[in-house]
């Protein structure tokens, strides 16, 4: 028991070295400017797939030790067509067609570089937020349904209020404009992740969202007006729908699903509520 004991720390210290270290790395990319590229866009891109990339790993190994097991087989694919749907509406596609945006590059170099700084966004983002985030909260909380809704809507308020210190950039009406729609988003992430178990599929929704949404932007590969009100009409009228959805399906949310969601968030529930949840499977 105490070679097992001494087995373990070594790890756990090697685990601490290994977090800290990237985390290191995460920092000086993120806060020092190291030229890639000459064109401004791309080294942005390339900066943030290194500092993300690390991050992530970080977050990852953290997972691992506490026992989370959210890289597992996904359950419910298809709860994933509504989620996409989201994704892919956040494209302009109004604007697009009327002329009002345009790519201002498009080469296929630029755009594989781009979808992979959208998609180490994503994960590291969906790591820590549906990752480490929600498993702490649904630890913390009751755990039945009322406790996982509770997880739900806490877990996208937070991911919704980590967007605010974008407010130090100046624009603060933009910046609360961002806090509310994240919060939602947060909301179709974390719905992800109860349907499916899989905190990868979160990722990729989540990357999809902002490769959609950045594309034609300033960010991204594009310019132009980046909202206009026929494009607002078509992603609110899609937003609502798949709103209800959600809703719905978190109300008829079964036992059975929840005690395999908490198994695979490390989370230990009532023994009679697991036997309950085997009964009705």
């Amino acid at each position: 028991m105490v070679g097992h004991t001494g087995k373990q720390r070594k790890k756990d210290a090697i685990l601490s070295i290994t977090v800290v270290f990237l985390c290191l790395i995460m920092l000086v990319f993120e806060f020092s400017v190291i030229r890639f590229s000459r064109n401004d866009r791309k080294n942005e891109w390339i900066s943030v797939i290194f500092s993300q990339t690390a991050g992530m790993i970080a977050v990852v190994l953290i997972m691992y030790r506490f026992g989370l097991k959210l890289f597992k087989k996904l359950q419910n694919w298809l709860y994933l067509l509504p989620c996409l749907l989201i994704a892919v509406d956040n494209f302009p596609f109004y604007s697009y067609f009327q002329g009002n945006m345009r790519f201002v590059d498009r080469s296929l170099s630029s755009v594989l570089l781009f979808a992979g700084y959208c998609l180490v966004i994503g994960m590291f983002e969906e790591c820590v937020f549906r990752g480490l985030i929600f498993s702490i909260l649904a630890g913390y909380f009751s755990k039945d349904k009322a406790g996982l809704i509770k997880t739900f809507v806490i877990s996208s308020v937070l991911f919704g209020l980590a967007h605010i210190f974008n407010v130090f950039g100046g624009n603060v009406g933009g910046t609360l404009l961002q806090v509310g729609y994240t919060t939602l988003t947060g909301g179709l992430f974390a719905f992800a992740l109860i349907k499916t178990k899989n905190v990868l599929c979160c990722g990729i929704i989540h990357a999809v969202y902002n490769f959609c949404g950045l594309l034609l932007s300033e960010q991204g590969l594009g310019g132009g007006i980046v909202f206009d009100l026929g494009t607002g009409i078509i992603m609110a009228v899609i937003s609502v729908c798949v709103a209800v959805f959600v809703f719905y399906s978190l109300y008829t949310y079964k036992e059975d699903e929840l005690t395999v969601l908490y198994s695979r968030l490390g989370i230990k529930i009532p023994e009679k509520q697991e036997n309950e949840a085997k009964n009705n499977v």
